[in-house]
C-alpha cells in the first residue's frame, strides 16, 4: 500500500523491528527527507534497506537512505542492483551505503550482477567487517539451462544467469555461496580467510543471529562446509551430519 509521509514509513520500520523478522518493503510514493519518494524502505532484525528498480528512474537522494538508517535500518540489500549509480553530485543509495560505517551492505558476488571492480570499491569503503556476500540464487540454481518459473515469474536460465522472459532484465543468479567466496579470492579482492568470514560471520552479525550461527563454536548450529586448498567445495555438514557435495556426487 502507499504511504504519504516519512513518519508512516518510520512506523513501518518499527513494526518490522518488533516482529523480529525480515521485512522488505517497496511502497510507491513514500515521502523521503529530501522530498522524493522513499521506495524500497524496509527493515529486518535491526532494520534492512531493500531498494527496488524504482530508484533508477526517480530522483531519490542519499538523504532518503540516511533517513531510513536514522529510523533503524542497518543493512543495504543487493547493493548497486536496482539502485541509481553513484554520482559525485547525487551519491544516492550507493553513496549512503558506502559512507555509513555502522551499516552493512550485501553484494551479489557472481561477477554478472556487479563488476568485480565495483565490489572492490564497496569493500574498501565499508571494510570487510560490514560487507555481506550473498548469491540472489533462484530456485532453479543447479538445474540445466532452460525455462523455469520463479516467484510466479517466467525466467530463462542461460550463460550462468537467470533472465526474465523478455531476455533483457536479470531475474537472479544461479550462484552458490561457495563459488561466490572463491570468486572474491580469485579476483584478488580479499584473502580466503576474509572471504569466508564475509559469507559466514558477517551475515550472521548483520542479521543479529551470531549467537546461533556464523562461526564454529560451542552452542552454535553445526552447519559448515569443507574446502580444499583451491577453495573447491568438498563436503557440507548440516546439523553435524555430512550431506556430501551435491555438485560432485
Amino acid at each position: 500500500s502507499q504511504m504519504s509521509s516519512t513518519g508512516r514509513a518510520t512506523r513501518m520500520i518499527g513494526v518490522g523491528l518488533a516482529a523480529g523478522g525480515l521485512l522488505l518493503l517497496a511502497p510507491a510514493g513514500v515521502a523521503s527527507a529530501d522530498g522524493g519518494p522513499l521506495d524500497g524502505l524496509g527493515s529486518a532484525v535491526g532494520g534492512e534497506l531493500g531498494f527496488t528498480q524504482h530508484f533508477a528512474t526517480h530522483n531519490i537522494g542519499g538523504l532518503a537512505g540516511i533517513a531510513a538508517i536514522n529510523a533503524g535500518a542497518s543493512c543495504f540489500t543487493h547493493t548497486y542492483n536496482g539502485q541509481r549509480g553513484l554520482h559525485h553530485r547525487e551519491p544516492g543509495v550507493v553513496g549512503a551505503a558506502m559512507s555509513t560505517p555502522e551499516t552493512y551492505a550485501e553484494i551479489i558476488c557472481d561477477g554478472k550482477h556487479v563488476n568485480p571492480a565495483a565490489i572492490k570499491a564497496l569493500l574498501q569503503a565499508k571494510g570487510w567487517q560490514h560487507t555481506v556476500l550473498i548469491t540472489d540464487c533462484l530456485g532453479c540454481g543447479g538445474m540445466p539451462e532452460g525455462s523455469y518459473t520463479s516467484g510466479g515469474m517466467d525466467v530463462i536460465m542461460k550463460d550462468n544467469l537467470c533472465w526474465l522472459a523478455d531476455g533483457k532484465s536479470i531475474a537472479g543468479s544461479v550462484l552458490t555461496l561457495a563459488q561466490g567466496v572463491k570468486n572474491i579470492v580469485d579476483w584478488g579482492i580479499a584473502s580466503a580467510d576474509i572471504a569466508i568470514r564475509m559469507a559466514t560471520e558477517v551475515p550472521a552479525r548483520s542479521a543479529h543471529i551470531e549467537d546461533k550461527c556464523g562461526s564454529i563454536m560451542p552452542g552454535r548450529d553445526a552447519d559448515f562446509v569443507v574446502f580444499d586448498h583451491e577453495l573447491t567445495l568438498v563436503e557440507t555438514y548440516v546439523g553435524g551430519q555430512s550431506v556430501g557435495n551435491a555438485f560432485t556426487e
